[in-house]
């Protein structure tokens, strides 16, 4: 009887000991998840920093670039509308010298009118100009500010790639699940 309450009592300290180590392996792999979870959100984040400083500077050296031909063409234009206005004022200048007043007149009046479609055309194409070299001045301050965060956000992204992976080995060894891999170069899905 003696040997029978020993084993029970063994059998329930036992029982009791296989619970809590049972039960402090699965609050370990509870923190290891959580762990997990907690450094692959600060590795992505890290990773997206890094992906809108990169495309800060590629935006603004595509508007920089497209900016730049469109303000050539521009001029090209505007070179081209002037030699035009010009060819077609001398046609009406021949009339100047004319003996008949109303012939005299009527140029005057044709080259006034030339005159003014020739500036608000020239002004709409110098506004244009404007709005390309203002274009241009955001471009450079997208780069800027994109050079500016690529530096810091290059460290972020690497010390959270290392935690990552610390992390992710200590996770699969406890929990037995793979890691997920994080592609470091992956647009992020918005």
């Amino acid at each position: 009887m003696k040997h029978l309450i020993l084993l029970a009592a063994l059998a329930i300290g036992t029982s009791a000991a296989a619970q809590e180590a049972q039960s402090k392996e699965e609050i370990a792999k509870e923190k290891a998840t959580q762990t997990y979870e907690a450094a692959k959100k600060k590795f992505e984040a890290a990773n997206h920093k890094a992906y809108v400083a990169d495309s800060l500077i590629e935006v603004g050296s595509r508007m920089i670039e497209e900016n730049k031909a469109a303000i050539q063409e521009l001029q090209d234009e505007r070179k081209t509308k002037s030699k035009e206005f010009a060819e077609e004022r001398k046609g009406y200048n021949s009339y100047l010298k004319e003996k008949d007043a109303d012939i005299v007149k009527q140029a005057q009046n044709d080259i006034k009118a030339l005159d003014k479609r020739s500036a608000a055309e020239m002004k709409a194409i110098d506004k244009k100009i404007a709005t390309a070299e203002k274009n241009i001045a955001k471009g450079e301050a997208n780069i800027a500010k994109g050079k500016s965060q690529k530096k810091p956000t290059a460290a972020a992204v690497k010390a959270a790639e290392e935690k990552y992976k610390t992390v992710s080995a200590k996770y699969e060894e406890l929990t037995g699940n793979t890691a997920e891999y994080i592609d470091p170069y992956q647009t992020p899905e918005d």
